[in-house]
């Protein structure tokens, strides 16, 4: 655990105007982070939970015209903001949760699970981490549409709410129709929202290539339970038919991959 004021690590990078990656872990003492830089091509935070040491609440991205990886994860996440003003050739975010308290893409807000206002589109992402408490399809169908060229969604959840209604009037949506590749959904639970969520992308993908659905092992090894899933998402339905369904029980995410596929985090 490292301890710096929020004043001694601004003044750090503005006094290393070449740096292109910066990685943070388990550091406290600052609560807000504001990047405003030339150079940064990645940035990588990782924190933990401190009782007694001031936690990151406010994370900014003022100016940052190379910036093309931005990942933060933390326990602290329900007490954050985070703000992107400019960063017109990020490629890979996350971790966005659904219990930040506020979170500002452009001129585009939302407040916890709410889109308060969908405007700006930030149609340089391709890559996108999220962590639901409680999948909802609203919420990934507002991610959409402020990232239209998205390609590949992780997803890790936890609750199982009962059945949502599917948006059957959902209309053009740019990154079903032409873009999305790939989702991942982790604590898949084949049931209620879970189901409905999974279904919903398996019927209105149209370019959809791989869904995986990381389970627990005891579903895994159940070829009656994978049976039936397999029916209940009628998959001889498919908006793709290239797309390939996969129960796993490995929650090896390939999102970390693609992380290091372009910097050196891990």
């Amino acid at each position: 655990m490292v301890t710096i004021s929020e004043r001694s690590l601004h003044a750090m990078l503005s006094s290393c105007p070449a740096l292109n990656s910066l990685m943070l872990t388990g550091n406290f003492g600052f609560r807000k982070f504001v990047i405003n830089s030339l150079k940064l091509k990645r940035v990588g935070m990782y924190f933990g939970r401190s009782n007694t040491e001031i936690e990151l609440e406010e994370l900014i991205v003022v100016n940052a015209p190379c910036l093309e990886i931005l990942h933060q994860r933390g326990p602290f996440e329900g007490n954050m903001r985070i703000s992107i003003v400019s960063a017109p050739k990020l490629k890979i975010l996350g971790r966005l949760t659904d219990n930040i308290s506020k979170l500002e893409l452009g001129t585009t807000v939302f407040e916890g699970p709410r889109a308060i206002r969908v405007a700006t589109t930030m149609r340089s992402v391709k890559v996108l981490a999220l962590r639901l408490h409680s999948l909802s399809l609203h919420l990934a169908i507002n991610f959409m549409k402020c990232f239209p060229c998205l390609e590949k969604l992780y997803i890790k959840t936890h609750i199982a709410t009962e059945n949502m209604r599917l948006h059957n009037s959902l209309g053009r949506n740019e990154c079903l129709d032409f873009h999305l590749k790939k989702l991942r959904i982790k604590h898949y639970l084949g049931k209620g929202s879970h189901l409905a969520f999974a279904k919903f992308f398996v019927l209105n993908a149209s370019v959809l290539e791989s869904l995986v659905l990381v389970v627990g092992p005891e579903m895994e090894e159940s070829d009656w339970w994978i049976e039936n899933q397999r029916r209940q998402l009628q998959l001889e339905k498919r908006a793709s038919i290239a797309c390939e369904i996969k129960f796993s029980s490995d929650d090896h995410s390939s999102y970390h991959r693609d992380i290091q596929e372009q910097d050196p985090f891990e």
